[in-house]
């Protein structure tokens, strides 16, 4: 699972030297799973779950959307939410839950 396309390149609202981006995954998220394994805020009836790392914040939706806060670019976007991914995949496949 990665990065399919970015969506949308806006200003951050909490700082406009930084990015907010919408972006969308090939694949549908086990949003429990990345919660678990990532220790996110999940919400099933929102169906959505909320990481932060530092400053950055990244929102993975239901409908393989995922946003991403307070990034310097594009790139960085992508490398932040496709190494999240991984790393929640591979901690899960040696708990043995995948």
């Amino acid at each position: 699972m990665k990065v399919r396309c970015i969506e949308k390149v806006l200003p951050c609202i909490a700082d406009p030297w930084k990015l907010r981006i919408i972006a969308h995954l090939d694949e549908t998220p086990d949003l429990a799973l990345i919660s678990k394994y990532l220790n996110g805020k999940y919400s099933e009836e929102l169906g959505m779950v909320t990481l932060r790392f530092g400053e950055k914040e990244l929102n993975f939706f239901r409908n393989a959307q995922v946003t991403i806060r307070m990034v310097d670019s594009e790139e960085e976007a992508t490398k932040l939410v496709n190494n999240t991914l991984t790393s929640a995949y591979h901690k899960a496949m040696i708990s043995g839950d995948l």
